[in-house]
């Protein structure tokens, strides 16, 4: 016998049904893809995590980059769109109290807060239907969260330029706020770190910036010997130097970035004056596209011993997909490779499973204890146990299931946050799925579908979840 029980949350979020049962469900399995000799859970499933709720935030289901307030009682999430703001202070019942749209032109998908400062990236959507746009930063007073308020905007290019990526925001305790922001300016060919002081939203200013030697300044260096003049090189198919960064997180005087040139260390004692320390890359032989790189949080208070890094490869061509690199940082002028993390999509990048960006997106960037929490896009969200960083292993998955109400083949997972709480929040993004809240719970095992119309989710269990 199995009983059920009907959790009625808000029309915002998910109607979840707990089917729970003695005997265990039967779970299709996923035929071995492409050689591999490990199985790959499928899309639906779900190990060790309990879905608390689920909300499409009233149909701005593409869910990108997102962050929670200290209190745990809201979610900032970035949506291509613009942002929203979602109360979560009752975790099974996630309520959208306000919505905040681009302008035409502009997406948005990263988004940080510090103190009641938010601030969401201003990236051109390259379409000719919109042939202009400003790309920055613009900064939101929430102090009332369900009226956030723009309080400043940055400015740093102009379509058909790029506008700014990813940032992160950093507090300096004697030298105050600033946005570390990964964007194109005039005069440069690819993404370079740009310092900006947000210590008055009101007007934000550029202090620093800092570029990987070889890329085109407007500075007069000399460019490398493989750049080629943008225009000239998109126009004649010429070989490029392609030298962008991505994202960057920052944890107590230094910053990590960088994109294909693998993780480099930069120290920002003074933010004035960022200087690198040291680098270290894995590509050649292997392709590098560092996407955000997870600090785990030493107990001894001090700089971190043991960093984590992914890169964003998904494309075929590309294989083996990205994966999760283990780094450590303990003398962080020589770092080291500790080991790696793959799941046999990445190393085997099968042709016929459904979905085609199997590698690792997103890591929780303050790391507490030694589970990783990621995010690796048509795999996934993965629990990695990194208690021995030489041998990290899987303790958790949950691949969402196909979202289909877009035609898509797929389920997607984007990023994610863990708060002090033990709350493990998720976001769907490519093509859509919208805003999970979790919690970690070894020993449960389940099943994830979609409602008949694709904006709720069916939970079944085969083992009760613990409180």
């Amino acid at each position: 016998m199995s009983a059920k029980m009907l959790l009625k949350l808000t029309r915002f979020s998910c109607v979840i049904v707990l089917a729970l049962s003695t005997a265990a469900p039967v779970i299709a399995q996923t035929p071995i893809l492409g050689g591999a000799k490990e199985r790959q859970p499928s899309y639906g499933e779900l190990e060790n995590f309990t879905i608390l709720s689920y909300t499409d935030l009233e149909g701005w289901d593409q869910a990108a980059e997102f962050r929670v307030s200290k209190d745990g009682k809201h979610a900032y999430v970035s949506n291509y769109q613009g942002f929203s703001i979602v109360d979560v202070s009752d975790p099974t019942k996630p309520r959208v109290i306000s919505k905040v749209k681009n302008t035409d032109g502009v997406q948005s998908q990263y988004i940080d807060v510090i103190g009641n400062t938010l601030v969401i990236n201003q990236d051109g959507l390259r379409d000719p239907k919109f042939p202009t746009w400003d790309g920055g930063i613009r900064l939101y007073d929430i102090t009332d969260p369900a009226k956030p308020r723009e309080a400043g905007f940055f400015k740093t290019d102009v379509a058909p330029r790029r506008g700014v990526h990813g940032f992160w925001l950093h507090e300096d305790p004697k030298q105050g706020k600033f946005a570390f922001i990964a964007t194109t300016m005039e005069g440069y060919y690819d993404q370079i770190l740009l310092i900006v002081d947000i210590n008055d939203p009101a007007s934000p200013k550029e202090v620093a910036r800092w570029w990987f030697p070889g890329q085109h300044t407007a500075g007069g260096e000399k460019p490398g010997d493989n750049w080629v003049e943008p225009d000239r090189g998109l126009r004649e198919g010429l070989p490029k130097i392609w030298v962008a960064l991505h994202d960057i997180t920052t944890y107590k005087d230094r910053a990590y970035a960088y994109r294909d040139e693998g993780v480099i260390i930069l120290d920002i004692s003074d933010v004035r004056k960022p200087t690198k320390i040291s680098q270290i890359k894995w590509s050649p032989p292997e392709e590098g596209n560092t996407h955000s790189i997870g600090i785990v949080i030493p107990s001894h208070g001090g700089r971190p011993d043991v960093i984590i890094a992914g890169d964003e490869i998904t494309q075929p061509q590309q294989c083996p997909f990205g994966y999760m690199h283990v780094l450590d940082v303990r003398n962080e002028k020589n770092p080291v490779q500790l080991s790696t993390f793959r799941l046999p999509l990445n190393r085997f990048c099968p042709p016929d499973r459904p979905g085609r960006r199997f590698g690792i997106h997103d890591v929780e960037r303050m790391i507490k204890g030694n589970i990783v929490f990621s995010a690796w896009e048509n795999s996934g969200f993965w629990a990695v146990d990194i208690s021995d960083p030489h041998q990290p292993r899987a303790v958790g998955h949950f691949v969402p299931p196909v979202f289909r109400r877009v035609n898509s083949d797929a389920g997607h997972a984007d990023d994610v946050f863990v708060h002090d709480n033990g709350l493990v929040f998720f976001s769907s993004s490519d093509p859509g799925g919208g805003f999970w809240i979790t919690r970690y719970t070894p020993g449960v095992k389940g099943t994830v579908s979609w409602t008949e119309d694709n904006k709720n989710v069916t939970v079944k269990y085969d083992k009760r979840p613990e409180n």
